[in-house]
């Protein structure tokens, strides 16, 4: 918001987009744009001013406004300031798929920014309030691609097929995960159009997805922008490229909102490292990620959001509106579980308390002869 007001007066030509103008595109993809943005890309498309004052005047405002328990309550304030500034407010806006697949495990978003002829921003949404986004978050641990980033690709060819000139692909959370997995699985003529990818505090990938081809030929391209407290920017591999992101917020868990990050008038305020308590709980949930084969982490996952099934909630929001009822239905699907699958999830919870003890120890071992304290 206060970038909107230090920048938004100059257009693209004055000054050409940058890491927060990415942020705010990617964080406006939260949005609940159905049926005022079309699913094509062809056909005549509104611009961003305008679905400003279509989101604001819908009947359903409220509904639409309510983002849930885990997205920041201003972004549709940021839809109205952006759509108001010269900056954004000509961006034609297309393509707006909305898909959550509870029988597949998927939920899957991206909306198309468009800036006259020179460049289209492709804006995949990362984990929204839904309780089947999150399982599919989880599936990364153990599955070679899960539906979103298939999809995702698709998303990316289809657009590209469909509109003229170059593309900047990016997402925040889950979304800069699909951003990065649609651009190194994309052909060769494809990833020449790509201009950057803006990867915002994104969940990583296998280590043997950045040897692979399609990643090296975009890796150059690839801007890696984590808080200094990152929590989901440390799961898995990330290939170690990121920028640190001064954050206002003491809160580990909620620096991952985009809200938080500290901005100048072109670009983050950055930091010189990761915080430590960010490394230690990396090192520590990808240590427990390697020690399980990929069955126990299936087992694990399936058994967890089986449990929180349950409580019949489909929303972080309602689970925790209903939390009563919500853990009364749960404790019944935990009792109901097979003892083979509790059996799996107690062991799975216990191996973890044992990695962070050790990585505690680990670290306590290396700090004491620092503070001048005997072994």
């Amino acid at each position: 918001m206060d970038y909107l007001a230090w920048r938004g007066d100059l257009d693209f030509g004055d000054c050409p987009l940058n890491e927060v103008d990415a942020l705010i595109l990617c964080q406006l993809s939260y949005l609940k744009l159905d049926g005022l943005v079309g699913p094509d890309f062809a056909k005549k498309r509104l611009t961003l001013a305008k679905l400003a004052r279509a989101f604001e005047a819908a009947p359903d405002y409220e509904e639409r406004s309510n983002m849930g328990a885990v997205i920041n309550p201003l972004s549709p304030e940021l839809l109205k300031e952006a759509g108001k500034s010269r900056r954004f407010g000509t961006l034609a806006v297309s393509a707006f798929i909305n898909k959550i697949d509870e029988l597949n495990d998927e939920q899957f978003s991206a909306v198309t920014f468009t800036c006259g002829k020179e460049w289209n921003f492709i804006a995949y949404r990362g984990t929204d309030d839904s309780i089947v986004g999150w399982k599919e978050d989880c599936q990364l641990a153990y599955m070679d691609s899960v539906p979103a980033q298939l999809d995702a690709l698709a998303y990316f060819c289809a657009a590209a097929e469909a509109l003229k000139g170059k593309f900047y692909l990016g997402g925040h959370s889950k979304g800069g995960n699909l951003a990065l997995y649609s651009a190194a699985k994309a052909e060769a003529k494809l990833q020449k159009r790509i201009l950057t990818i803006y990867d915002n505090d994104g969940p990583g990938f296998p280590e043997n997805f950045f040897s692979s081809p399609g990643y090296r030929a975009v890796a150059g391209k690839l801007r890696t922008f984590v808080p200094r407290l990152s929590i989901v920017g440390m799961l898995f591999s990330n290939g170690g490229n990121y920028v640190t992101v001064e954050n206002e917020l003491k809160d580990m868990v909620m620096q991952h909102d985009p809200f938080s990050w500290q901005t100048g008038p072109r670009s983050f305020i950055e930091c010189d490292k990761l915080g430590d308590e960010s490394q230690f709980v990396g090192r520590t949930l990808n240590e427990w990620f390697r020690t399980l084969s990929v069955d126990e982490k299936k087992v694990f996952v399936e058994s967890v959001f089986q449990v929180l099934e349950g409580s019949n909630a489909k929303t972080n929001f309602e689970l925790t509106k209903n939390w009563f009822e919500s853990l009364v239905g749960m404790k019944k699907t935990l009792d109901a579980l097979p003892k083979s699958s509790r059996e799996t999830m107690r062991k799975n919870i216990q191996l973890l308390f044992k990695i962070v003890a050790d990585e505690f120890k680990r670290k306590l071992s290396a700090d004491m002869p620092r503070l001048g304290m005997p072994l």
